[in-house]
């Protein structure tokens, strides 16, 4: 295996049962539309019930840790990224873990939007202030281990700005000089919108989703840009062809594909 999936950013309350099957499916579906891709699940709380088979390595700890929670899990991301290290895997593929993408193989799909770059990234990245987004990405597990340090994460009030200014000190020391936020994106990051990634959020679309369980491992669902992750939220949604219509304003200026020069 080459290919290295990371489902994460999963906790479940003790009430909080609801979560577990959207994780148990999530699971089910990479493993279906990636076969030979290696998944490795990291969470906390209530563990879900995880066929054999389906990951090859699962990281859940029974204790919820609060610290980890809305700045990004840092701490299970890092224990996801070392596992994945000590596989000898170059690059990882890191999305929600109550999520899913319509998407066949998605690992190679996403090493061809990355090109020469570092990283992959989506929304909420953004290219006019400093902010990444840290639940999905794409590239580089080494680069990825040194943006996300936990030794200079905290204190943080969100994941997407420790994220940042570890990406841009990361950046600059390679460098070995100052670069100002706008470049350092361009040059080390490729941008895809979260429509091309079909990426679907089970959270907040479940009961769609259940109804028809076979369409969707198949890639297969009914008006899925409807059901896109921040959609419901009202963060970015989309209309069919891809053309984003409408962001909260507390949100801020959304970054697309197309600002991204």
């Amino acid at each position: 295996m080459t290919d290295c999936i990371i489902l994460t950013h999963a906790y479940v309350e003790q009430d909080q049962k609801y979560k577990l099957e959207p994780i148990e499916f999530a699971a089910r579906h990479a493993r279906q539309n990636n076969p030979n891709s290696y998944i490795i699940l990291a969470g906390h709380g209530l563990k879900p019930n995880i066929d054999n088979g389906v990951c090859d390595f699962i990281h859940w700890e029974d204790q919820i840790n609060a610290k980890d929670i809305n700045v990004g899990h840092p701490r299970l991301c890092n224990i996801a990224y070392d596992h994945a290290e000590s596989r000898g895997f170059e690059k990882i593929l890191k999305t929600r873990a109550d999520s899913i993408h319509l998407i066949e193989n998605i690992d190679a799909y996403c090493n061809k939007l990355l090109g020469n770059k570092k990283l992959l990234v989506t929304q909420q990245t953004a290219i006019d202030r400093p902010q990444i987004g840290d639940l999905f990405m794409y590239g580089d597990l080494q680069f990825i281990k040194k943006c996300w340090n936990i030794d200079t994460w905290y204190p943080t009030k969100t994941g997407i700005t420790s994220l940042a200014m570890n990406f841009l000190s990361t950046v600059n020391k390679q460098i070995e000089c100052e670069q100002d936020w706008h470049d350092a994106c361009v040059d080390n990051l490729s941008f895809v919108d979260i429509y091309n990634l079909k990426w679907i959020c089970l959270q907040k679309n479940w009961n769609e989703v259940s109804q028809n369980i076979e369409s969707v491992m198949k890639n297969i669902l009914p008006n899925w840009h409807n059901h896109l992750w921040g959609s419901k939220q009202k963060w970015h949604t989309w209309d069919a062809d891809g053309n984003l219509i409408y962001s909260k304003p507390k949100v801020g200026t959304i970054t697309t594909e197309k600002d991204w020069q």
